[in-house]
């Protein structure tokens, strides 16, 4: 089972400006010189934090299921009628075949009569011959066969003139207007996955995108490929949008286990300790330096970490990144590999004291 995991900030939940500033330190001239007196590294990262959504989401990949109900008759006898074709679409109650009814009627006559005539009897031999007539009238009944839920009929198993029983298969029907999507999570992400959470279906092949929610999760566990999943479904949302689409084919679903609105959140490489326990950001000064500033923090994606105290929109944090970070960073948030790193003057961890500039 094909599993990506994948935070969603900016195309669903974060609205942010990364800039990156980069400065090469020369032996002698300004640049250095005006680094050290800001009291700002002379390679960092900026963050300029806008209210917005944090979120996180897991991606896994299934396939479009469709319950295939089969019908059954209740009642047996010869087919006299089959109406419909493999292929046709059947709404549930429609009569799709039927069955010589003529001595189903005659049984419903008979307990008719025997029923009518029971007024002198007992009253428990009454009740006896009411329910064998209202078995009788269900026999004549059930030689319509009728689909049982809205669909396609995928097999027809009869034609006119077959002799079928109470376990013959006449017919089976793609119930399209009950699709899931089954797929399977990863062991380490269960915890993070619970029943009515929002996902999102896209289907490659049919170029749609749909709604849909988790619907079930198994309570047992299976192996694929060397690696332990649990089964979950994916039903949709809005039953409309099912008409077009096809058991069997691929669906990618990407599920949202975390969405907070209306948010400051800042990357985690932002965060560093504080004293007793505290937490810190550094954040750029009106004057172009820093100062380290208290935070409390709340929920956290991946690479993303919730401010509910401590910043507020429009403040430019810094990322002031180790040499041996500074890859890691770039990978992170997608910028440009190669750029210059001084040998000396980044601090591999910031100093957690207070007061303007930090260091």
């Amino acid at each position: 089972m094909k599993k990506r995991r994948k935070i969603t900030i900016g195309s669903i939940v974060i609205i942010a400006i990364v800039v990156v500033i980069w400065i090469v330190i020369f032996p002698t001239g300004n640049t250095t010189q005006t680094n050290q007196s800001s009291g700002i590294p002379p390679v960092y990262l900026e963050y300029q934090v806008k209210s917005g959504e944090i979120g996180d989401s897991i991606e896994v990949v299934g396939n479009i299921k469709a319950e295939i109900e089969l019908v059954i008759p209740k009642v047996s006898g010869e087919v006299v009628e089959v109406y419909v074709e493999k292929g046709d679409k059947v709404q549930k109650g429609q009569v799709i075949a039927k069955i010589d009814d003529l001595d189903y009627q005659i049984a419903y006559l008979n307990a008719l009569n025997d029923y009518e005539s029971s007024t002198n009897i007992g009253e428990r031999m009454q009740e006896v011959k009411r329910l064998q007539l209202e078995k009788a009238r269900k026999n004549l009944e059930n030689t319509e066969i009728k689909a049982p839920v809205s669909g396609i009929v995928n097999e027809v198993n009869i034609s006119e003139g077959d002799l079928v029983g109470t376990n013959s298969v006449l017919f089976t029907i793609v119930d399209v207007n009950n699709l899931k999507v089954t797929t399977a999570v990863d062991e380490i992400d269960l915890p993070f996955v619970e029943e009515g959470m929002e996902a999102q279906i896209s289907i490659d092949s049919m170029n749609t995108e749909l709604a849909g929610k988790v619907s079930w999760i198994s309570s047992t566990s299976t192996t694929d490929m060397g690696v332990v999943v649990v089964p979950i479904e994916i039903e949709f949302t809005n039953e409309h949008s099912q008409n077009s689409l096809i058991s069997g084919i691929t669906a990618d679903v990407e599920i949202v286990i975390l969405r907070l609105e209306n948010t400051v959140a800042i990357p985690k490489d932002a965060i560093h300790d504080g004293p007793d326990g505290t937490k810190i950001v550094y954040k750029k000064t009106a004057e172009g330096g820093m100062e380290p500033v208290r935070v409390q923090t709340g929920r956290e994606t991946d690479s993303m970490v919730e401010v509910v105290e401590g910043l507020s929109t429009k403040d430019v944090v810094l990322i002031l990144p180790s040499q041996s970070d500074l890859q890691r960073i770039m990978q992170n948030y997608n910028f440009p590999m190669g750029f210059p790193m001084p040998t000396s003057g980044v601090p591999s961890n910031p100093s957690p004291g207070f007061g303007r500039g930090g260091f």
